[in-house]
């Protein structure tokens, strides 16, 4: 169907007040075909409506009567007279509406590809959350087209939570050091430019956690990621560049540099309504502060992921792989590496109880194999030894959205970690409630 095909002849009479002024007489007759057009359409007599409009043509310039001709021009099977009344709008404010119905033409005349360049091009121009922009993305959805993300999107949370063992003290310790914290995380993305499959993607990210006594891991981070991405059809390409500055306990501790390759698909939609499939690669450059310098080097990441939603239930596995080379940490009488091998899985569930509520639940497991060994002065002498850690995460998490702009989220996590060296040997446990605002 094309665009509620009804509800655009009723628009197109109140947009003739706006038709440039003709002689009296021949735009008294103009205005007479149109509504007798109008109404022939709606008593679905095409071929008298498109006498009738055809010509008030011949004597009105109006953008809502070559609307409802390619309306009408569809509805009786004219494809290619229906795309040249769709295209005479693209260079009016009805420009998305035009995309969105040449797409539909194009959907008839059994093109996907170029349907799917139309309803693209419609999913950009409007907003997601418009009737018309909800339905060009259904229509890319239905295709297997990962419609285009929204202009600008911003992210603004303020949390308040409690934090046990924020040192991560071994577990044979007497004691650990536990804290309440305001936890602050803001986002903005978006668009700055777009030119039909390409476009440039700028986010920039400002997270802070402060702690109501334990001030020395005050947290501060700085992010600006900027990303070239193309669009094709169920595929979505992007290299970026990026960097990070990193502050704790109101000290610099580190600054990365970052370059990024970016593949998302819905390629993989595995009997579920809606999936999608991200893979990334990061490679960074890592400067830390002077202090810290046994951190200098470079960190590697590959990321996978798989996000799919059925019915009220959302899913989502996501595998890491991080590769490490740092200077590590050089006493002379002992030696701590500090560039793992690590591998994480996890694995996330989500149930929405009603619109408004929805709850869910993780779990994480994380192998570290640190490849450098490991030399300690231990009471039984001198440990040379590869550290090898199994850290698990299990999390809870519900969220209560009010609206689309704000909502209400508590998360409980609970980490253990256990190596193969008692002093890496700890747990911790976090519990968090906020408000976010979305934009």
């Amino acid at each position: 169907m094309l665009y509620r095909f009804h509800l655009p002849l009723l628009f197109l009479a109140c947009l003739l007040a706006t038709t440039p002024a003709l002689a009296a007489t021949d735009t008294t007759t103009a205005r007479e075909q149109m509504r007798a057009g109008i109404a022939a359409f709606q008593n679905n007599d095409l071929e008298r409506a498109r006498q009738l409009l055809e010509a008030a043509a011949t004597q009105l310039d109006s953008r809502a009567l070559t609307y409802n001709l390619g309306v009408l021009y569809y509805q009786l099977g004219e494809y290619p007279l229906a795309e040249r009344m769709f295209r005479q709008l693209l260079d009016t404010k009805q420009r998305g509406l035009a995309f969105y119905n040449i797409g539909l033409v194009a959907l008839a005349q059994d093109n996907p590809r170029k349907a799917r360049i139309a309803f693209r091009n419609a999913a950009a121009i409007a907003s997601a959350e418009d009737n018309l922009g909800k339905l060009a993305r259904a229509q890319l959805d239905k295709l297997g087209e990962l419609p285009p993300p929204s202009q600008w999107l911003a992210l603004l949370s303020v949390a308040g939570g409690f934090e046990e063992n924020i040192a991560l003290f071994p577990d044979t310790a007497p004691s650990s050091l536990d804290d309440s914290f305001i936890e602050s995380v803001n986002v903005v993305s978006g668009y700055p430019w777009r030119s039909g499959r390409d476009a440039l993607k700028t986010q920039l990210q400002l997270y802070g956690r402060h702690y109501t006594d334990e001030q020395d891991f005050n947290t501060h981070l700085a992010r600006l990621d900027t990303a070239w991405e193309r669009t094709l059809a169920g595929y979505r390409f992007g290299l970026g560049v990026g960097g990070d500055q990193l502050w704790r306990g109101g000290s610099t501790q580190e600054r990365r540099a970052r370059l990024t390759g970016e593949l998302t698909t819905r390629a993989c939609q595995l009997g579920s309504e809606s999936a999608r499939c991200t893979v990334k690669v990061d490679a960074e450059q890592v400067y830390a502060d002077t202090r810290l310098d046994a951190y200098d080097g470079q960190h590697y990441r590959l990321d996978l992921r798989y996000r799919a939603k059925l019915a009220d239930w959302r899913g989502d596995i996501r595998y890491r792989l991080d590769y490490d080379d740092r200077d590590n940490f050089d006493t002379g009488r002992e030696y701590y590496s500090v560039s793992p091998l690590g591998q994480t899985l996890k694995l996330g569930l989500g149930y929405a109880l009603t619109e408004a509520l929805e709850l869910g639940t993780s779990v994480g497991y994380r192998l570290n194999y640190y490849r450098d060994k490991n030399r300690l002065q231990v009471p039984e002498g001198l440990l040379v030894i590869n550290r090898r850690d199994h850290r698990l995460t299990l999390g809870v998490d519900g969220e209560y959205r009010f609206n689309d702009t704000l909502s209400l989220a508590l998360n409980l996590q609970w980490v253990d970690n256990d190596s193969n060296i008692a002093r890496y040997d700890y747990d911790k446990r976090t519990a968090t409630l906020g408000v976010a605002v979305r934009l």
